[in-house]
């Protein structure tokens, strides 16, 4: 396939008026010329943009489906609509659940890894929960709720196949050996949902923590006599902070001192998003609790608390955008650069390039997107 008359977004320039091509799934050739080939499919972008697919790190749900509700079909259902946010690829988070609970969803889970998938890519699972604290709990249970256990964590990762990629805990729960035991099994330790001071979080930092989850949201913050953890994460350059960035869970002036603070190479956009994405307002539930949700402001029904979001991905891309007035080139670094970077498939997607997997999201000047495709499939189409 060729996508033509396209402006294509590239880590370090933007080319006006290009193509690409596609082939067996992946991109053969980018160039501001006319590319002939006289067997492949055209398709004229008519002057949209082409940015690297999107990458949500930290979406519980949507249209229906979350992690608490998911099997191998309806996670497919899930999968298949989060094209049309232009996500390419995902990891599916969990919320805080009983132990009996959280072994059935990690087995169902392992069984949707193994099957066929025609939608985004889910990368795997972002455990958020139950190794979290109770004062800074938000909208996960807190008679759940357990201190950081290497023995109970060895069982999560055997049932779910080994696809456990991410895990939200309060650091100060734990004496670092938990930290350590996730590195030394490829899982990205992420703290959140934390009430420690900033000087807590660099035992852990030493070890090698470098992801926080959903900056400002769930943690201690910034107070000149007991900074907490967003001061830390702020003060860490090379810490990669999760940002929720739909215009509700921070506002304008703070996602500005997120961007002039950590610079476009270390934030992530995510969607935090919840079963009731997608669908109208209403009664919903997000584990075991109610919550309502009112256009894409998503509240704990008992307490008003956010719990989670109903905002879709490119919503949030374009809030952050115009809000810190973003160029293109730094923000992909905040949608898919880092992200793949941090998860270690830099080398396979993450940025528009020859012999990277053809993973694209064709957005117009709204950012409404027109098509998605996942390793050159178009797997949405406006």
């Amino acid at each position: 396939m060729i996508l033509k008359n396209a402006r294509i977004v590239l880590e370090n320039k933007i080319i006006e008026n290009g193509q690409i091509l596609i082939e067996n799934g992946r991109i053969a050739e980018i160039s501001e010329n006319e590319i002939v080939n006289n067997n492949e499919e055209i398709l004229d972008l008519k002057g949209n943009t082409i940015l690297p697919g999107f990458i949500d790190c930290h979406v519980h749900g949507g249209y229906g489906v979350d992690f608490e509700t998911g099997n191998a079909k309806r996670f497919e259902i899930f999968s298949k609509n989060v094209v049309k946010e232009g996500i390419t690829s995902y990891i599916q988070a969990s919320v805080t659940n009983s132990l009996e609970n959280n072994l059935k969803y990690l087995k169902e889970f392992s069984d949707f890894s193994l099957s066929k998938n025609n939608g985004a890519k889910c990368l795997g699972i972002h455990m958020e929960g139950p190794f979290i604290s109770a004062e800074k709990k938000g909208a996960h249970d807190p008679n759940l709720l357990v201190n950081p256990d290497i023995e109970l964590m060895q069982k999560f990762i055997q049932t779910s196949g080994g696809n456990v990629k991410i895990v939200t805990y309060a650091t100060e729960l734990q004496n670092g050996e938990f930290t350590k035991y996730l590195i030394n099994n490829n899982i990205i330790p992420s703290v959140g949902h934390t009430n420690q001071e900033a000087w807590e979080i660099e035992k852990d930092y030493n070890l090698g923590l470098r992801h926080v989850t959903h900056l400002f949201n769930g943690m201690s913050g910034v107070d000149h006599y007991r900074p907490g953890l967003a001061v830390s994460a702020l003060n860490h350059k090379d810490m990669l902070v999760e940002v929720i960035s739909d215009g509700i869970h921070l506002k304008k002036e703070i996602l500005d001192l997120i961007y002039k603070t950590k610079g476009p190479e270390n934030i992530c956009i995510i969607t935090d998003s919840i079963n009731a994405k997608g669908l109208e307002d209403g009664q919903y539930k997000i584990g075991d609790l109610e919550v309502v949700k009112k256009g894409i402001e998503v509240k704990l029904k008992s307490n008003g608390v956010l719990a989670g979001s109903g905002a879709t991905y490119n919503h949030n891309v374009k809030f952050y955008k115009e809000s810190s007035d973003i160029e293109l080139t730094d923000l992909i670094k905040m949608t898919s650069i880092n992200i793949a970077k941090q998860l270690k498939i830099y080398s396979e997607t993450g940025s528009i390039e020859v012999n990277k997997k053809a993973d694209l999201v064709v957005l117009d000047k709204d950012f409404n997107v027109l098509y998605t495709f996942v390793e050159g499939n178009k797997v949405y189409a406006k």
